[in-house]
C-alpha cells in the first residue's frame, strides 16, 4: 500500500467534485428511483420483505453483474484515445483515500454508474433490497479506494474479493486491476500480470 498522504488542497478539491456530482448528477438519479418503484409496482412493506439469505443472495448477484460492466467500461475508458477526456479525473489522486473512491468526472458517473443500476433491473423485488445493495456497493468502493488494507475486514470473506490493495496498485500503475470488487475477470483476461509481479517483488523484500 502506499503511504502518500494527499494535501488539504487536493482533498478539498475533491470535496468540491462530490458535492456537484451528488447533487446534479447522483441526487436525480437517487429521485428517479422512486418513479422506478412505482413503475415496477415494487413492494416495500415489512410482510413481503424478502429473508436475509435472498438479500445477501441479490446483492451478490448485482455485483457481479455490476463488477463485469465496471471491468470492461473501465478498460475501455483508459484507451489512449478517450482516456484524457474522461477517466484521466479520477486517476488525478495517485494514492486512493475513502473520499477519491467518487472522484470523476460527471460522464464517468453515468457511465461506470450504469452497472450499479442493471443488477437493480434484475434482482430488485423489494424496495429494503435496493437500499441494501447502496450501502453495500457505497462500503465496497470507499474499502477499495481507502488506502489501508485493514486487518479482519469483513470483506474479505467474500470469495474473489479485490480490496483496496488489489485497487490501490491500479492508481499508482494507471494500468491492470480494471475490476471493481472481485479479481476473476484481471485474472481471466490477464491484466493483473503486472500486480503478481508487483506483490511477488514485495513478499521477495520481505523474506530478505
Amino acid at each position: 500500500m502506499q503511504d502518500k498522504p494527499e494535501t488539504w488542497e487536493k482533498q478539498w478539491t475533491c470535496f468540491k467534485m462530490l458535492l456537484f456530482n451528488h447533487f446534479f448528477i447522483q441526487l436525480p438519479l437517487i429521485c428517479g428511483t422512486y418513479y422506478f418503484t412505482e413503475f415496477f409496482n415494487i413492494p416495500y412493506d415489512w410482510d413481503s420483505m424478502p429473508r436475509w439469505p435472498y438479500v445477501l443472495a441479490q446483492c451478490f448477484g448485482c455485483a457481479v453483474v455490476e463488477d463485469t460492466w465496471h471491468y470492461f467500461l473501465h478498460r475501455l475508458l483508459h484507451h489512449r484515445r478517450i482516456y484524457k477526456y474522461i477517466h484521466k479525473v479520477h486517476h488525478e489522486f495517485t494514492s486512493p483515500f475513502g473520499m477519491q473512491a467518487e472522484y470523476a468526472h460527471p460522464a464517468e458517473t453515468l457511465i461506470l454508474g450504469a452497472g450499479f443500476f442493471i443488477g437493480i433491473m434484475i434482482f430488485c423485488n423489494h424496495v429494503f433490497f435496493l437500499w441494501a445493495w447502496v450501502c453495500f456497493r457505497l462500503l465496497e468502493t470507499i474499502d477499495v479506494h481507502s488506502g489501508y488494507d485493514i486487518p479482519l475486514n469483513p470483506l474479505h470473506l467474500i470469495p474473489f474479493y479485490a480490496g483496496a490493495r488489489f485497487h490501490d496498485f491500479h492508481h499508482m500503475n494507471f494500468v491492470g486491476n480494471y475490476a471493481s470488487t472481485f479479481t476473476w475477470w484481471d485474472k481471466l483476461l490477464n491484466t493483473d500480470n503486472q500486480y503478481s509481479k508487483h506483490m511477488l517483488k514485495q513478499e521477495e523484500k520481505k523474506a530478505q
